[in-house]
């Protein structure tokens, strides 16, 4: 995501600049969203088609980026809204060489348990989270993209990881901390 908030996107280069530093990190949102690599790569180009479509409407002092996310936001809504059943496909997990069998498999239950905690999250506390955590995008471009102040996305994330820490306790290898000590941080 090295696109500067001031980056003209107004000739070919800087076009495909933008495409190849943004193209990834919003299909990887969309599966988080999702939970669907299909629908994910649906949605993403989908996105970019309509982001350049109303790219002449970016509001001033807004980021392309932000512009991107929440124009990504809203296709994932009206799609939402239009499917109304949600059937999440499992993403994946690549094993990486070198754990043992045993970890791998841990390691695994543990990615299924907390995409499936995300995935379990509301709208839009897992749309915070994910933006924050896995996109490193600031509570003021959240705020953007969701349409609320940074005020209530810094909220919405840490009532997402204060739920995900609760889901998750069961994974926690210390389980005699005390309560109190089981804070996210």
């Amino acid at each position: 995501m090295g696109i500067e908030p001031d980056h003209d996107l107004g000739d070919r280069t800087s076009r495909e600049a933008f495409v190849q530093a943004t193209y990834a990190e919003l299909f990887h949102w969309f599966c988080r969203l999702t939970g669907s690599p299909d629908r994910s790569a649906d949605l993403t180009q989908e996105t970019f088609a309509s982001f350049w479509e109303a790219l002449d409407r970016l509001p001033p002092g807004t980021r392309p980026i932000a512009w991107l996310y929440a124009i990504g936001r809203n296709l994932w809504r009206k799609q939402a809204r239009d499917h109304r059943a949600f059937e999440p496909v499992l993403l994946t997990v690549l094993a990486c060489a070198g754990p043992s069998a045993e970890k791998t498999a841990q390691d695994r239950e543990f990615g299924t348990a907390a995409e499936l905690a995300v995935l379990d999250l509301p709208e839009d506390l897992r749309e915070a989270f994910s933006l924050r955590f896995w996109h490193d995008l600031k509570y003021e471009e959240i705020g953007v993209i969701q349409g609320v102040s940074a005020g209530l996305v810094r909220w919405r994330y840490f009532a997402a990881r204060r739920r995900l820490v609760e889901k998750l306790a069961a994974w926690d290898p210390n389980q005699q901390r005390a309560r109190e000590d089981r804070h996210a941080t």
